[in-house]
């Protein structure tokens, strides 16, 4: 399991910074899998089956470590098409309406970052301030 992937750690060093990064995640899963952290490399459940577990966790829905991962769980095929359906749903009723608002927002993935305009992280000091409306002024 050792090497590199894409220039990175790879193999065990991998999935050691993976436990590390999200250590009570793969704890739960482990408890619920009828194993606990310390079982690992032990004869009960060796690195290998424990690289295989954690494998697996990280691409199934609805799972603590990919929820932890990813920062969002993951939707199955047949809940993305759930939204799907009803976003195309939403827009053919909003269309059938003839009115003249806004259509409708598709339905939030949650992978989907939120937009939103940060203009900076500080204020401009004064000095600058004067070069920046003016390079504002010219779009």
């Amino acid at each position: 399991m050792e090497g590199r992937v894409d220039g990175r750690p790879g193999g065990s060093w991998r999935l050691l910074d993976l436990v590390d990064e999200h250590q009570e995640a793969v704890e739960f899963e482990l408890l619920r899998a009828g194993f606990r952290l310390r079982d690992v490399g032990s004869e009960q459940l060796d690195w290998r089956d424990f690289y295989v577990l954690v494998r697996g966790w990280v691409n199934v829905p609805h799972n603590e470590v990919a929820r932890s991962a990813r920062g969002h769980d993951l939707w199955t095929v047949e809940e993305q098409l759930l939204a799907i359906a009803a976003d195309r749903l939403a827009h053919a009723n909003w269309q059938r309406a003839g009115r003249r608002v806004a259509p409708p927002k598709p339905l939030p993935r949650p992978w989907d970052k939120k937009k939103s305009r940060q203009l900076g992280r500080d204020a401009i000091p004064i000095s600058q301030f004067d070069d920046w409306w003016e390079s504002q002024a010219r779009r």
